[in-house]
């Protein structure tokens, strides 16, 4: 009877740690492009910046990105929330002359949090997982005719910390990497498109950009264990 009991509240320890250990347990690099490793392939996306005072590329603006399959935003990953920090964009390069030429600001946000679906090759538990991002950084190539903004290319780097697992595992995005291509602003004559994130902070102005390139590193201090029905009733026979 005691082995019963004890078998019991093992399986049932087992199961909660399941619920709340929501960590990756697959790990490796996944890439939207599948020269680079088409083992572990990752959906390109769109992203938003709210202009949250009214104005472009001002601390506060946020941004709002999410995977898109080609007809529906967010199946496979969301990353949100990451804010303009109060340093604002710095000019790192400055090639317009008459209001012609190309600008290089480095832009570093705060905050963010990110979030990658169950049904992820990240995961083989389909349980959905979230965390926090850190060190978000946007490298913007901006273009400029007759002094207005006609292109913008961004280079964007993260790392997070996935929160929903136990601390001694660790779990982290090593390194993200991703091409953003500016679609639209909102002091542009063309239509808003579609079928992209919404404005965040209560914003109806800001900027529309596609995501091309993206590169997700996954790792774990200590990789998380399956255990099987068979292998908790062996450690009590």
């Amino acid at each position: 009877m005691r082995k019963v009991n004890v078998l019991l509240i093992v399986l049932l320890s087992l199961a909660a740690g399941s619920a709340l250990a929501a960590c990756p347990d697959v790990l490796g690099i996944w890439s939207s492009n599948p020269e680079t490793n088409p083992d572990y392939a990752l959906l390109n996306g769109r992203v938003s910046e709210a202009w949250c005072d009214g104005n472009p590329s001002t601390a506060g603006d946020t941004q709002n990105a999410l995977s898109w399959d080609g007809a529906t935003l967010g199946t496979e990953w969301t990353i949100w929330g990451m804010s303009i920090n109060a340093g604002g964009p710095v000019l790192v390069f400055d090639g317009v002359a008459g209001g012609n030429g190309v600008r290089i600001y480095q832009t570093s946000y705060d905050g963010g949090e990110f979030w990658l679906a169950g049904d992820g090759a990240w995961t083989t538990g389909d349980v959905e997982l979230h965390g926090t991002i850190h060190d978000y950084l946007v490298v913007t190539t901006v273009t400029y005719s007759g002094g207005d903004i006609v292109a913008a290319v961004s280079n964007i780097t993260f790392n997070g910390v996935f929160g929903d697992c136990p601390e001694q595992n660790a779990c982290v995005i090593e390194f993200a990497i991703a091409n953003a291509a500016l679609i639209w602003r909102s002091d542009w004559a063309t239509p808003m498109p579609v079928d992209y994130p919404a404005f965040l902070c209560g914003a109806d102005t800001g900027e529309l950009f596609s995501t091309s390139d993206i590169t997700l590193g996954i790792n774990c201090a200590v990789a998380t264990e399956d255990h099987s029905w068979t292998s908790v009733k062996d450690m009590y026979r």
